[in-house]
């Protein structure tokens, strides 16, 4: 997947007619701040009662499972229809869900199998599986015949540690590049950029021709939007994050390459004028996005949740874009960060293998039937049938925005790439809080890349 470009400088069935309804009918949006990637995770308060998650309710001689979930909004709601769904079917089997914030989500996880008081299930996301192996258990002697083959082979191979299957991925969620076209438009600017140069001369047009800021790196204030913004641009670039093996990893991104990426990001809110380091939230740029006051960013395919206004619904003079993020200089290959939430299974003396066999058939339910999980939260379904459904492409996010459906594509052209699998918390601001005081002109870029992996590398060698 080298690039040539100018260096400046089948259908699913369900049940539920509800589910054909809304899916059919367009998007069933998020209200308020919905997502993932560490932006929203918040419980709603689902009255969950003991320690285990368990909230009681199943039938006399069901085997009972609990389940924990961080999500909030609008994917709180649709992952509870789909607990209540399966928990309708005369299978036998019982689910209690239990919502915790995402911040607090791995502390407590780790803590609940520690004390042996762990759920059978859990969020998490799917870069994860070797931080949590330890604490988690492979489900591949559990698994239905053919399990492997219902979903997309780069969602499914990323949940792979060590040859053994830790997670089976709800979703597959990436970032890209939003164009809010009324601004392009009146800077007279076609936002079909081939190369860095097309893309820099497109900036430099928007800042000179009209009032709005022309590209954000950043769709949000924190290292970890940071981290994954310089991802795609360092890899473009043909720079990698780690090399080696897992428990054998070197930071690299502190080389040539890495640098010069570093200061491609510090440029756009210094030297280029593209952005100001001033923010006005912990949202960063969405709300300038949304008036008209910046031309371009990068966000999150769920991102398109945060454009929507206080009725739960994107403005309608908001006209916009959501296309692969493939401008960034260098020979190095054409890919977007991405990510999925997934279902993992946590490690406790008392869970019975009946159980456990239960566990992967509520997840296997939840991950091969969840057709509004798109519009729920703007993610691809990482099951192939549920992603090609005709409720997830006639939704808006489909059909209209092009989020879901330019996912898809860069999914089957095997232009997504995750994150490196690492037995630590890879995404904490310990590591990439320097890259955001890079962009924020708040540190200079060798300081910053320096202090970032000198943390890292240190947290790999513990």
């Amino acid at each position: 997947m080298a690039r040539n470009n100018n260096t400046v400088d089948e259908s699913n069935n369900t049940q539920i007619s509800r589910r054909r309804l809304l899916g059919a009918g367009g998007a069933a949006f998020a209200t308020g701040i919905a997502g993932c990637a560490g932006l929203t995770g918040g419980s709603t308060g689902d009255g969950s009662s003991n320690g285990n998650g368990s909230s009681g309710g199943g039938s006399s001689g069901d085997v009972e499972i609990n389940y924990w979930m961080y999500f909030g909004a609008q994917e709180n709601e649709e992952m509870t229809t789909l607990v209540e769904e399966f928990n309708s079917q005369d299978n036998g089997i019982h689910v209690n869900k239990q919502s915790v914030p995402f911040g607090s989500f791995l502390n407590k996880l780790f803590t609940s199998v520690n004390s042996g008081n762990a759920p059978h299930v859990a969020s998490y996301y799917g870069s994860y599986g070797r931080h949590l192996q330890d604490i988690t258990h492979p489900i591949d002697d559990y698994l239905s015949d053919g399990a492997k083959n219902k979903y997309f082979d780069i969602a499914w191979n990323n949940l792979q540690v060590d040859g053994s299957t830790y997670a089976l991925p709800i979703d597959i969620h990436g970032k890209g590049l939003y164009t809010n076209d009324s601004v392009l438009e009146s800077a007279g600017v076609e936002p079909n950029f081939t190369d860095w140069q097309s893309f820099s001369d497109g900036c430099d047009t928007i800042v000179d021709e009209t009032a709005s800021q022309a590209f954000s790196f950043l769709n949000w204030k924190g290292g970890g939007a940071a981290f994954r913004t310089y991802l795609i641009a360092l890899t473009q670039a043909g720079g990698e994050v780690l090399k080696g093996e897992p428990g054998n990893y070197d930071v690299v991104y502190d080389d040539t390459v890495g640098m010069e990426t570093a200061e491609l990001m510090s440029n756009i809110t210094g030297d280029f004028g593209w952005d100001t380091s001033k923010f006005q939230s912990d949202s960063a740029r969405v709300e300038e996005f949304v008036s008209g006051d910046l031309g371009m960013f990068i966000a999150g395919t769920w991102s398109v949740n945060n454009f929507e206004n206080e009725n739960g619904e994107i403005p309608e003079d908001l006209s916009f874009s959501f296309k692969n993020p493939f401008m960034f200089p260098g020979d190095g290959d054409e890919v977007a960060w991405c990510e999925s939430n997934s279902l993992y299974f946590p490690k406790n003396p008392n869970h019975s293998d009946a159980e456990k066999q239960a566990a992967v058939e509520f997840a296997e339910y939840v991950t091969q039937n969840n057709t509004l999980w798109a519009s729920a939260g703007g993610h691809l379904p990482a099951a192939k049938s549920v992603a090609t459904s005709n409720e997830v492409k006639n939704t808006k996010l489909w059909q209209d925005y092009g989020t879901i459906s330019t996912m898809y594509e860069m999914v089957t052209d095997q232009q997504v790439r995750y994150q490196p699998q690492t037995n630590i918390h890879l995404n904490s601001d310990r590591f990439w809080g320097p890259f955001l005081d890079i962009y924020l002109q708040n540190t200079d870029v060798e300081t910053g890349v320096n202090k970032s992996a000198s943390e890292l590398q240190q947290a790999l060698n513990q």
